[in-house]
């Protein structure tokens, strides 16, 4: 049976990781110059970015759990 919830809960997950992954590609590029205010602007962003797809992660896995789905 389709849940539609889950499937929510999984799109946001996606879209969640694939933030954290743009982040830390941008941290990696800022990284490389010598800029230490945007190298903390990218590195906080990224850290907000992996916070956010952990949140997602762990909404849709206690779905799952709870929902049995």
């Amino acid at each position: 049976m389709l849940c539609l919830e889950k499937d929510r809960l999984l799109d946001a997950c996606v879209t969640a990781t694939d933030r954290q992954a743009e982040a830390v590609q941008a941290l990696s590029a800022i990284a490389a110059k010598d800029n230490r205010a945007a190298f903390r602007q990218a590195r906080a962003h990224a850290q907000q970015a992996r916070q956010d797809a952990a949140e997602a992660t762990l909404a849709l896995r206690l779905h799952s759990k709870t929902h049995g789905c």
